[in-house]
């Protein structure tokens, strides 16, 4: 075997645990913060158009398609001229940089993850880092969703607090594995 080969420690069970959770919870954190770049993207400030979005465009075709009624879509098209409506001016430009920089430390746990689970011992320590900075961009959100009205506060306080409490509890057992790891 070639002296070059790097030989992978065995790790800690909760090494391999954590990078798994962190893996898949860092996958479906992109999706979202992907989402929410595009719904801030594809819903204009009110002042970017006019006043008005035109009614409901509902082809019969696209409603059979997708099992849609002409009531749920000019229901979808009502629940966005509300966020719309509802939405402060800082609030697109708040959201879209906490997304992008949500991604970016949710692309930072999937590699964090991936050290965790074939066990890296820096990984636990940046693994402090990303949780502890994913946390707090949760908390940002959390915030900033507090200061607008009642449609956006049902639409992100909860699922900020969710992340939230994920993000905490990776990042305590982070540290905890951390403190493991130099005691060991």
């Amino acid at each position: 075997m070639s002296e070059n080969v790097e030989h992978l420690e065995t790790g800690p069970a909760w090494a391999s645990a954590l990078g798994v959770v962190a893996i898949v919870l860092g996958v479906l954190l992109v999706a979202a913060h992907g989402n929410e770049w595009v719904t801030q993207y594809t819903i204009p400030a009110v002042g970017d158009t006019v006043s008005e979005m035109p009614p409901a465009d509902c082809p019969q075709d696209e409603l059979e398609e997708e099992g849609l009624t002409v009531a749920q879509c000019e229901q979808m098209v009502s629940n966005l001229q509300s966020i719309r409506v509802s939405r402060p001016d800082w609030f697109r430009s708040s959201q879209l940089v906490m997304s992008a920089v949500g991604t970016g430390l949710a692309f930072a746990s999937i590699l964090v993850g991936a050290a965790l689970v074939n066990y890296r011992r820096w990984a636990a320590g940046a693994a402090v880092v990303v949780f502890g900075a994913l946390a707090a961009v949760d908390v940002i959100t959390f915030v900033t969703a507090v200061q607008t009205g009642p449609i956006l506060r049902a639409m992100y306080l909860w699922d900020a607090l969710l992340w939230f409490c994920l993000h905490l509890m990776m990042m305590l057992g982070a540290v905890v594995g951390a403190q493991h790891e130099k005691t060991a």
